[in-house]
């Protein structure tokens, strides 16, 4: 059998464009980048996910480099975005007559300082693991970012159909979560990490990116300022089971002010304190998708008049706090102070949860809400192949390094005996073991009478708390939640 010419050259043609389909399809076949690259499927080529999508691309004075990577006039009346992305290695200012975008993850430099003016909007790209969005103040670098409550500074998803000079968009609820990432400062002062380090990588950034450590010995070290910042939508996924916070304080120190700061629809962590000193003061969390405020590696500073709105799916604690992970910085002990935790659906866990060795003073709290066991609940640990009491959050709440004083559970059916209950955690599943480990204390009992005794009170409406007054400026205020 023979084909004629023209057959056969069509022939062999189909055959080279088959060929090469197959060629496209197996180019990046076995190419693998590190932790700190991402693979362009295009080129196959390995590029760092913290090189600014833009570079190479220089403006004129007078322009700016938007989120399309064009040169526009500044000023012109009409709202351009320019770009955030890489790193900021030199200082810069964020006005407030333009929309700001995060693409990826942007790392402002050790000795580098971003100042925020108010009334200044920064929207987060959407993206996950490697590409989610996030500005992260590293070590040793300052943010100066004070907005005021007519004049917000707003970190929100690029979503939001917020308008310039606005304080709110009207399309995003506060069910909207996972659309950006959050905002991250870095500090030198103490933490208590494990393995006894004084210094360790923040989640979510990659181990080999120096812009990710944090700790230090320098309890006063001084990060900048936070002031009337609302951050709204975030929680961008980076990892199995792992989202980021809305706001992430990892070893920042008392140095540093931060105060009137709001939290609204994050799917993580609402604010996480990763050790540090920084004293907060006026902090509000609303619709969290997991802890409300978070304490981790012996956070020593205050926290004074928080207000937390717990509901929407998959919430956890409104508090979640841990002592020291190591041998490392053990004495440091946290004060929350003058705070308001409202349980507002049935999607909630509980109020408080103390363990892994929690140390410090809830004063002046109240928990609004919560089912009569599910409002504080306090761990004690054994080793029950000899019985050892591993010194958890309970051996601290008797020997008074845990303290639970001046506060209420507002509630109509409980007693006091009902504001904190006894958890067992033990290295055994055997129940009679564990059993012959407690040896007939009623752990229960025990904690109850220190509760008593420390002025903590039920009621049927509340008597203390936060001071709701101060949050008029919020989102969660404008769209009636605080109400």
């Amino acid at each position: 059998m023979t084909f004629s010419k023209n057959l056969f050259t069509v022939f062999i043609f189909a055959l080279a464009i088959a060929f090469i389909g197959c060629k496209d399809e197996d180019l990046c076949e076995g190419k693998q980048c590190s932790d700190t690259e991402i693979l362009d499927a295009s080129t196959c080529e390995c590029k760092s996910i913290i090189t600014n999508p833009c570079e190479g691309i220089t403006c004129e004075d007078g322009e700016i480099l938007t989120s399309d990577c064009e040169c526009v006039t500044a000023g012109s009346g009409e709202a351009v975005t320019e770009t955030l992305a890489g790193e900021i290695t030199e200082d810069k200012i964020l006005s407030a007559d333009r929309f700001y975008a995060l693409t990826g993850k942007t790392y402002v430099a050790d000795g580098v300082t971003l100042t925020i003016e108010p009334g200044t909007i920064i929207k987060g790209t959407e993206g996950t693991g490697s590409l989610a969005s996030a500005l992260v103040i590293a070590r040793g670098a300052t943010i100066n970012a004070c907005g005021t409550a007519g004049q917000p500074i707003i970190f929100t998803s690029e979503l939001d159909n917020i308008s310039i000079g606005t304080k709110s968009g009207s399309n995003l609820d506060k069910e909207d979560r996972e659309l950006w990432g959050g905002l991250i400062v870095l500090g030198a002062a103490p933490i208590s990490a494990k393995d006894g380090d004084t210094e360790t990588q923040i989640e979510g950034i990659p181990a080999d990116i120096d812009y990710g450590k944090y700790g230090g010995n320098d309890v006063a070290d001084n990060s900048g300022s936070l002031c009337y910042i609302s951050i709204r939508h975030g929680g961008a996924l980076i990892g199995a089971d792992n989202e980021i916070n809305g706001l992430t304080l990892g070893g920042v120190g008392n140095g540093t002010s931060i105060n009137n700061i709001e939290v609204v629809a994050n799917l993580d962590d609402g604010i996480e304190f990763f050790g540090g000193s920084v004293n907060v003061t006026n902090a509000l969390v609303a619709y969290q998708g997991d802890d409300a405020i978070d304490i981790d590696m012996n956070y020593s500073g205050t926290i004074d008049n928080a207000y937390i709105i717990h509901g929407g799916d998959d919430t956890d604690e409104a508090f979640e706090i841990d002592g020291p992970e190591n041998a490392t910085y053990t004495d440091g002990k946290f004060t929350i102070m003058n705070a308001t935790a409202i349980a507002v659906d049935t999607e909630k866990t509980s109020g408080a949860d103390l363990k892994s060795k929690a140390q410090g003073t809830f004063t002046n709290v109240s928990w609004v809400g919560y089912d009569n066991d599910n409002a504080i609940a306090v761990r004690a640990s054994f080793d029950t192949s000899d019985c050892t009491d591993t010194d958890d959050s309970y051996t601290n709440a008797l020997a008074g390094d845990l303290i639970i004083t001046n506060s209420e559970l507002v509630s109509a059916t409980a007693s006091t005996v009902d504001i904190a209950r006894v958890y067992i955690d033990a290295k055994s599943d055997d129940a009679l073991e564990l059993q012959a480990c407690l040896d007939g204390t009623d752990y229960q009992e025990v904690l109850d009478g220190a509760v008593i005794a420390a002025n903590n009170t039920v009621v049927a409406t509340p008597t203390k708390g936060a001071d709701i007054s101060a949050f008029a400026w919020t989102w969660a205020a404008a769209n009636g939640l605080t109400n």
